[in-house]
């Protein structure tokens, strides 16, 4: 089996898992009365999966700016953007289609309008790839950037300041998820993920001071909790769901989101793992982009049956109903990458 950096792949699994746990929870938050424990319950663990988004982030920094791997611009683009671009053209039109015909059942110059402009902004998950082909164009200088450790520390400051505190204090005028068919180009917000990609290189080729590693555990615990109560008690006080600790760009998800990725370094790096559970490992890492990519739909189509965290205390229905979601997830991309071009390009 070829070397691989397992806390790496168990991290992009786990980060699928956790992508899927939000979608779940903040699917059935208007299902329960916000002074229930239900809806906390939905709330901390959609507080706690809000590091899923930064680790991909991270995740891709540990590799596109590692100096020692191969890198060319001509593969950036014929590989990796090419990818990223037949991705959201496939799947914003799948959505496209299968959500304005369950809206209006009918197709005429009306419904195709709006059918069009679903797919330019895509469906709301895919705003992922807007951003992630923003920092693939300028992987080529963020390359140039990574190879100094204090230009990079300089760097991830910056991106701090830009990308996380001003937008935080301004609380989100433009959301960390817009996409580019939406308001175009942000750069805070675009600093913002700039920001997790060189975290990411850094956590993972630098060895940090004791004191360091113990300032960004309390950091991560403290921004895992403020998510939770800041989210809870602005709720309770203004009558409906205050979203914005849930942010990605928020300093709160930005510290649990480092703690989480270096307790996994530190803790799994150098574990050794069976021949059985890197296979399975492996199998699901791989595939862990399509199964972000259509688990939306897979909920959509489990919630069109009726079947949503009601069937019993969300406490055990978020993550039953995530588990599920994964697998029925894999087996239809699994079942995809059997024809060639779907499995190159849009997988």
């Amino acid at each position: 089996m070829k070397e691989r950096v397992l806390y790496a792949d168990i991290l992009r699994v786990a980060a699928t898992f956790l992508v899927i746990t939000i979608h779940i929870a903040s699917r059935d938050f208007n299902l329960y009365e916000m002074d229930s424990y239900q809806w906390q319950v939905l709330n901390i663990f959609d507080s706690f999966a809000r590091m899923s988004v930064p680790l991909f982030f991270m995740l891709s920094g540990v590799f596109f700016l590692d100096p020692k791997r191969e890198f060319s611009i001509k593969k950036l683009y014929k590989k990796n953007l090419f990818r990223l671009v037949t991705a959201f053209i496939f799947w914003s039109a799948l959505y496209a289609v299968i959500f304005t015909w369950n809206e209006y059942r009918t197709f005429n110059a009306e419904v195709w309008g709006v059918m069009v402009e679903a797919f330019k902004e895509g469906h709301f998950h895919l705003w992922f790839l807007f951003r992630m082909i923003e920092i693939y164009v300028m992987i080529p200088f963020l390359r140039k950037i990574a190879e100094d450790k204090k230009l990079i520390l300089y760097l991830v400051a910056f991106c701090f300041y830009i990308g996380f505190i001003l937008p935080s204090y301004n609380e989100f005028p433009v959301s960390s998820t817009v996409t580019f068919a939406e308001r175009g180009v942000n750069l805070d917000i675009t600093f913002g993920y700039v920001g997790y990609f060189f975290i990411g290189y850094y956590l993972a080729h630098y060895d940090l001071k004791k004191w360091m590693k113990t300032g960004i555990y309390l950091l991560g615990a403290a921004g895992l909790i403020s998510t939770i109560m800041i989210t809870s008690v602005e709720s309770l006080k203004q009558g409906e769901h205050y979203d914005v600790p849930y942010e990605y760009l928020t300093p709160n998800v930005f510290f649990t989101s480092l703690a989480a990725f270096l307790l996994a370094k530190e803790r799994l790096q150098s574990k050794n793992f069976s021949t059985t559970f890197k296979r399975v490992l492996l199998e699901f890492s791989t595939y862990s982009f399509g199964i972000y990519l259509v688990h939306v739909l897979i909920i959509f189509l489990v919630w069109k049956a009726n079947l949503n965290t009601l069937f019993t205390t969300p406490i055990l229905s978020v993550p039953l109903l995530t588990l599920a979601i994964f697998l029925i997830s894999y087996v239809c991309v699994k079942a995809m990458s059997k024809i060639p071009f779907v499995k190159r390009f849009i997988l």
